[in-house]
């Protein structure tokens, strides 16, 4: 039985587009994703469908009735508004559009309890629907050995390691309790948001990867595990697995 995983997709404002290299041409808004998490979705033996973000959020519930799964993709900042916190100078490129969609879209999908995969800014996404907080940029909040946007290494690179919970899905996922990731990112959890328990952590501590301990199945990574699947069969794992619960658990409740 065919597998349909929804993607969210990036939204690009018409001042991003038609210059400088950009895509598309100038006055246009584009919705993009990366290849990337097609393809690992598409080895893992899903049918991958992007997901642009749709003003009426009465819609969502129409969408959702047609996909079996969720994947929230990486991107730009979250907004701290969201967590109740004022902009600070390190904050990075915004997406008000964006952040309203992925808040319904998680909201219905969570109600529904269908199976969610999350990667990077999903990750930061999730916590913050949930009630969490976010280190709006790591060397401002923490200090300088708390960088962790290495973006010098080629994308497949793992840059530093995560320590996997053996009492997590992830574990499951990836059938280890080390594993090599890149890194990508400025901000990170701070506050947990409800009902989500800390799955991995990096040698210094920051939150790599959560999971949810109310919904059947909710996991969400803070690298970016498409960069590296063509590469790294464990990176790759994780989609299989996810796809695989889907197929077996997600069709079938």
């Amino acid at each position: 039985m065919s597998v349909l995983i929804g993607a969210t997709g990036y939204y690009l404002d018409q001042s991003e587009t038609g210059n400088l290299g950009s895509i598309g041409s100038l006055g246009r808004d584009m919705a993009v994703m990366s290849y990337d998490y097609t393809r690992s979705l598409e080895s893992a033996g899903a049918i991958p469908i992007m997901l642009p973000v749709l003003e009426d959020k009465k819609r969502i519930e129409t969408l959702l009735d047609r996909l079996d799964g969720l994947l929230l993709t990486g991107g730009s900042d979250v907004s701290p508004l969201l967590y109740g916190e004022r902009p600070k100078a390190n904050l990075g490129k915004l997406s008000t559009e964006r952040d309203s969609f992925e808040l319904a879209l998680l909201d219905c999908a969570l109600r529904r309890d269908m199976p969610v995969f999350c990667i990077c800014r999903g990750l930061q996404m999730l916590n913050v629907a949930l009630g969490g907080s976010l280190y709006q940029d790591l060397v401002t909040d923490l200090g300088a050995e708390h960088f962790h946007s290495h973006k010098q290494f080629r994308k497949w690179q793992a840059t530093h390691t995560v320590q996997i919970d053996k009492d997590s899905k992830l574990y499951q996922m990836s059938g280890v309790e080390q594993l090599g990731v890149n890194s990508y990112h400025h901000q990170a959890i701070k506050a947990l948001g409800e009902h989500l328990k800390v799955s991995a952590l990096s040698e210094d501590h920051i939150i790599e990867a959560v999971e949810s301990t109310y919904h059947r199945f909710v996991v969400a990574v803070q690298w970016h595990p498409e960069m590296m699947s063509e590469k790294d069969k464990l990176q790759q794992s994780l989609f299989d697995r996810f796809v695989s619960y889907v197929r077996t658990q997600g069709l079938t409740s």
